[in-house]
């Protein structure tokens, strides 16, 4: 036990004592530099008793690993330039693999809906909307593996004409024309918005600190729901350059139709405002909920893309887009989300029927999650939190090639949520599970109500934004947060 604490405690933080120890020596600021890098490593690397010798990885797995990395990092850079730094490489290697489940997903998606789950149940009910949805937990073969998936789907009615009997077709051609423009070209740009602000005007001075605290003057407060996308990378189409766009023109986001012509894919990043964990303290009492900053990257191409005028007789147009995940290469406290998923896709797709009614779905199909939180057992990560913490984050930043080289070398991590819903069933013998519903199969399904929840206040949002603008096509009078994709 003792040599355990020493390799997973005493030995990080030893280390980054006795490089901090350099900043008391009279010495100039390169030398100092240096020796703390050398203190470090010395440290951090020199022979231990503990677990019969020097703790290192073997020789063969490390080759392979350092294989593996450079034959990645050759394919990508063959259509990459110089401006990319290394965290767009990061995401760009993935760029083709969440492409390819994506693919894989839709074609399964396509085969199976509306009855061919294995198992599909009733998610949420809308009241007075003329809307429905259901959830499903299924299978789905990807190259090299079988997913355990679920999802759900909603269809819901968008919105509708009101012209006289007389002129219903020519107004159903117009609303056509009209839905065609805002969601192929408009409608990422302007899928944010903000909610009211309530402020009541209090004229006081400027307060310190420690009494702003203390202040019950009303302050503005911004409320942002929705998704808001920025554009980042491309890749041609005739060409298979891959690029940047350019700084000032991320929430342009591009005419859809352009992708599947002049893009082979395009990769935005989406933030999903007003997004929380909340959790049940008692039946009558209060809850806790945890708000969090959700972002993910997010592949677009021509597959997900949908353009289809008068595509039967009893639909004048079917218009919507959709994309496939990226995972984020960086792990964080949560295990599970935007950001997290192994493989998922989005679809939203807006037909006009014949009276020039429009109706919305919204497909999800998504990896089972295979834990919900990530606690780490990596005593580097453990004592440079530590240390930035008393050196107010210098430790990182002066340390950061020694950090990421030992940050590399993988270390288990357990997830105290599944924990939890493991060790209190096998206590009660399966009965919290089911007289109290707690179970990975209640948390899947809570999540899923949780997403069903933020697309559907993200439509209705978008509803008002459609109506405010008289004329989609009339593109000199449309205003400038339209164009510019501001709106939040």
């Amino acid at each position: 036990m003792s040599g355990f604490i020493d390799e997973m405690l005493r030995r990080p933080l030893g280390a980054v004592a006795s490089a901090i120890e350099m900043f008391n020596q009279n010495v100039e600021l390169g030398q100092g530099i240096d020796g703390m890098f050398s203190r470090f490593a010395h440290n951090m690397t020199g022979p231990t008793t503990c677990c019969n010798g020097p703790l290192s990885l073997p020789a063969s797995q490390s080759q392979l690993s350092a294989m593996e990395n450079q034959s990645i990092r050759a394919s990508a850079d063959g259509a990459m330039n110089a401006e990319f730094t290394d965290e767009d490489r990061l995401i760009l290697e993935r760029v083709e693999g969440a492409l390819a489940d994506g693919r894989a997903l839709k074609r399964w998606w396509d085969r199976t809906y509306p009855n061919g789950f294995a198992d599909k149940f009733e998610l949420q009910r809308v009241f007075n909307r003329p809307a429905n949805s259901f959830g499903f937990f299924d299978q789905v073969q990807l190259p090299g593996r079988m997913l355990p998936v679920m999802g759900n789907f909603q269809d819901m009615f968008y919105d509708q004409p009101r012209t006289p009997t007389n002129v219903r077709e020519e107004a159903a051609s117009w609303m056509r024309d009209q839905l065609r423009e805002f969601v192929l070209r408009y409608f990422m740009r302007v899928s944010a918005f903000r909610q009211p602000e309530v402020y009541v005007e209090s004229p006081r001075p400027n307060l310190p600190d420690y009494l702003e605290r203390l202040s019950w003057c009303t302050e503005p407060s911004i409320l942002r729901q929705g998704f808001g996308f920025t554009q980042h990378y491309y890749k041609l189409r005739d060409t298979g350059k891959i690029g940047k766009f350019p700084a000032g023109t991320e929430s342009a986001i591009v005419d859809l139709r352009e992708i599947g012509e002049k893009y082979e894919w395009v990769v935005v990043k989406v933030s999903i405002f007003d997004f929380a964990f909340t959790f049940k303290l008692s039946s009558n009492g209060p809850d806790l909920s945890i708000p969090l900053t959700e972002q993910s990257y997010l592949v677009l191409s021509r597959d997900f893309i949908l353009n289809e005028d008068d595509p039967s007789p009893d639909c004048r147009g079917r218009y919507g887009f959709g994309y496939a995940f990226i995972q984020d290469p960086k792990q964080g406290l949560i295990g599970y989300g935007p950001g997290q998923f192994s493989a998922a896709i989005e679809l939203i797709n807006f037909d006009v029927n014949e009276d020039g009614e429009i109706h919305v779905e919204m497909v999800f199909v998504v990896n089972q999650p295979e834990r919900i939180a990530n606690v780490s057992l990596n005593p580097v990560d453990w004592s440079f939190r530590l240390a930035d913490l008393f050196s107010f984050g210098m430790t990182s930043r002066v340390f950061a090639p020694i950090k990421n080289s030992l940050e590399a070398i993988p270390v288990e991590s357990f997830d105290p949520v599944y924990g939890f819903v493991s060790l209190v069933n096998t206590l009660s013998a399966n009965q919290a599970a089911q007289q109290l519903c707690i179970s990975k199969e209640q948390l899947n399904k809570d999540f899923l109500a949780q997403h069903f929840t933020q697309h559907y206040v993200t439509l209705v949002g978008s509803l008002l934004t459609w109506r405010q603008i008289p004329n989609w096509l009339d593109t000199a009078a449309l205003p400038e947060w339209v164009v510019l994709g501001r709106s939040s």
